[in-house]
C-alpha cells in the first residue's frame, strides 16, 4: 500500500511538472502562465516604444553633485575681490583739495615723511605762508599770583584800558598785555600814548617774530587719499581740511 501512495505522488509530480512547464497544453487546452512562457511576448503592445529609465538618484546624491559641480566652477574676479565694496565706496567720493599747516621747518619735514608713507612722489605741493610779527605792549611777569592779582586791580582803576592776562607764550606768562600789535612801530606809538595817562612800568615786547611757514596741498585727493591723510598724526596735532578758497 505504501508503494502505491509513493508512485501516484511521483507521477502526479511528474505530471504537475510538464503541465508547468506548458508541455501538456496541446493536449489539456489550459495554458500555463509562466514567467518563462514565450506567448507572453506575443502579446506585448508596441514594445518597440518602450524606454528603459536609470535609476532616481537620491537627494542625498544630487546634493553632492551639486556641491562637487560648485567647486569645479572657477572664482570669478567679483567673487575674488572682497573688498570690492569698500573700494567702490571710497572711488565714489569725489576729489577734492585738501591742506594742511601751516608748519615751522622742521615740522614741514616731519609732516611732508609722513605723506611720503601714504601717497606717491609728487602728489603734493608745498607752499610758503608769511606770518607777521606780533607785538605786546606789556606788563609783567610778576613773581606770584598775589603780586598778579594786585597789578590788575590798579589796572581797573585806570579808565578806560583794555588788558588781559598773558599766558602764552610762557616767557611773558605771568604778565598783562594791554594791546597787540602787526609792528614794532605800532606798539611804540601805543605806548606812549599809555604814558600819557599815567602807565609807568609797560614795555614793548616781541612775542613773535616775523616769520615764513609752509602749507602742505593735495590739489587732487581721490577718496582713498583722503582716508589715508585723515590717519596721519601731523606735527602741534594738525590736520588735512578743505582747502581755503
Amino acid at each position: 500500500m505504501l508503494r502505491l501512495i509513493v508512485v501516484l505522488l511521483v507521477m502526479a509530480n511528474a505530471a504537475f511538472y510538464a503541465w508547468h512547464r506548458g508541455w501538456l497544453d496541446t493536449v489539456l487546452g489550459l495554458p500555463t502562465q509562466s514567467q518563462q512562457d514565450p506567448q507572453r511576448q506575443s502579446q506585448q503592445v508596441n514594445p518597440e516604444r518602450l524606454i528603459v529609465m536609470g535609476g532616481r538618484a537620491s537627494d542625498t546624491d544630487a546634493t553632492m553633485a551639486a556641491s562637487a559641480a560648485s567647486a569645479a566652477v572657477p572664482t570669478t574676479d567679483a567673487e575674488a575681490l572682497s573688498d570690492e565694496p569698500a573700494a567702490s565706496a571710497a572711488a565714489s567720493v569725489e576729489a577734492r583739495c585738501l591742506e594742511a599747516g601751516p608748519f615751522t621747518a622742521d615740522e614741514s619735514r616731519q609732516a611732508a615723511a609722513q605723506m611720503a608713507r601714504v601717497l606717491p612722489k609728487g602728489a603734493w605741493t608745498t607752499q610758503a605762508v608769511a606770518v607777521p610779527g606780533l607785538w605786546f605792549v606789556y606788563m609783567g611777569p610778576y613773581p606770584d599770583a598775589e603780586t598778579l592779582e594786585r597789578k590788575q586791580a590798579e589796572l581797573r582803576r585806570i579808565k578806560p584800558l583794555n588788558f588781559e592776562e598773558v599766558r602764552s607764550p610762557s616767557s611773558l606768562a605771568m604778565g598783562f598785555s594791554l594791546g597787540r600789535y602787526g609792528s614794532e612801530d605800532q606798539a611804540d606809538a601805543a605806548l606812549e600814548s599809555l604814558r600819557l595817562r599815567g602807565v609807568r612800568t609797560a614795555r614793548v615786547v616781541n612775542a613773535r617774530p616775523p616769520m615764513s611757514l609752509t602749507v602742505l596741498k593735495v590739489a587732487q585727493a581721490t577718496g582713498a587719499a583722503q582716508a589715508r591723510l585723515s590717519e596721519l598724526s601731523l606735527p602741534a596735532g594738525k590736520a588735512f581740511k578743505a582747502c581755503a578758497r
